[in-house]
């Protein structure tokens, strides 16, 4: 039976814990790290992954002793970073088949100190770099990633906290946040079907804690539900793109969970007088029965909010797709990719959302 973004989103969980019970996939990259104590630690990826880097990157921060500088292939290749001779360079590709993240393996052959962080170690990463590392997703076949971007994004914040040995309780507890999450969702679409299934333009907000999913729900319900939606951080949104709201827009307000969650309450609260389709995702229990609020529970630290809030912006796209069978490319896209790919040859679409 063909596998959903349904499956591996209630999968996550478990191969999310497991990366919580054995230190052994991270070890590398924080042997390398405890050895060379790098600088900086660049993350090198696009698309979901580049999300889920986001998502960790607070954590990271907040942790590491080193800087944690986030960056797509695009600007590595073209606008070449001062990466220092110590510093560590994590490339990652969950397919180990993206074009752009292979050639920036090879623009840095001549350099020590490079691992590419995949989902799969015999794809075609192998055949540019010398160290290719498992980050623990195992396969996903759907193209619109969930499991990958909650496994890789776990993967990160873990390498920080056994170098910083920090305790593991608050990712357990997070885990829990995370499966709460997947149950209420499910009932939070059930209960807004009629404005969910009818999206036209989505705005999807946050800050820095919660940047990481409020861009991965922008790009999800994007290239699954095909309507325009755009990532803004709350505050940026109210200074111009919010003078064209409607009635008819939907906003998606991730709450940070910190001192900045005030201010991006006041805004929903200010988007809920223009339209009824703007929602809340937040951990406040004052909000917890009021009805356009996703309530995320147990509380957890606001570092782990955008991992938390994960299948929310995960499972929205996926139902509301999956139902309107929206996934659908416009035949055109067709000579769009063979003019420009952003894969290899040996890339498979198990989707079959290809006209």
């Amino acid at each position: 039976m063909k596998r959903t973004m349904q499956d591996y989103i209630q999968e996550s969980a478990d191969t999310c814990r497991r990366l919580l019970e054995d230190d052994a996939l991270c070890a590398p990259v924080v042997d390398l790290c405890r050895q060379k104590k790098p600088e900086t630690i660049w993350l090198v990826a696009s698309g979901s992954s580049y999300n889920a880097c986001v998502c960790a990157q607070p954590y990271m921060e907040r942790w590491m002793d080193s800087k944690v500088e986030l960056m797509t292939p695009f600007t590595v290749l073209y606008y070449t970073p001062a990466i220092r001779e110590d510093d560590l360079v994590l490339v990652i590709t969950q397919s180990g088949l993206s074009t752009n993240a292979i050639a920036v393996l090879d623009s840095l052959q001549d350099r020590e100190n490079v691992i590419c962080l995949t989902g799969n170690r015999e794809s075609d990463v192998k055949d540019h770099t010398a160290c290719v590392l498992e980050y623990g997703v195992g396969e996903e076949l759907v193209g619109y990633v969930t499991k990958g971007v909650s496994t890789l994004c776990l993967y990160l914040m873990r390498v920080a906290q056994i170098l910083a040995d920090r305790p593991l309780e608050e990712f357990y507890t997070a885990l829990e946040t995370f499966r709460h999450t997947v149950t209420t969702t499910e009932g939070f679409v059930k209960r807004h079907f009629r404005a969910l299934s009818s999206m036209q333009t989505v705005y999807c907000l946050g800050a820095k804690n919660s940047a990481g999913v409020a861009m991965e729900a922008a790009l999800k319900i994007g290239e699954t539900v095909h309507v325009p939606a755009f990532f803004y951080e709350a505050e940026e949104f109210i200074h111009g793109p919010n003078l064209q709201l409607t009635p008819n827009y939907t906003m998606f307000f991730f709450d940070s969970n910190d001192r900045a969650s005030h201010r991006i309450q006041a805004i929903w609260e200010s988007a809920c007088l223009i339209s009824d389709r703007a929602y809340l995702i937040t951990m406040d229990p004052d909000r917890k029965d009021q009805d356009n609020v996703l309530f995320m529970d147990p509380a957890v630290s606001p570092l782990f909010t955008s991992f938390a809030a994960l299948p929310f912006a995960q499972l929205v796209s996926a139902e509301i797709s999956g139902v309107l069978h929206s996934t659908m490319q416009h035949p055109l896209l067709k000579q769009f990719k063979e003019h420009t790919s952003a894969k290899t040859e040996n890339f498979v679409n198990y989707d079959g959302d290809e006209a």
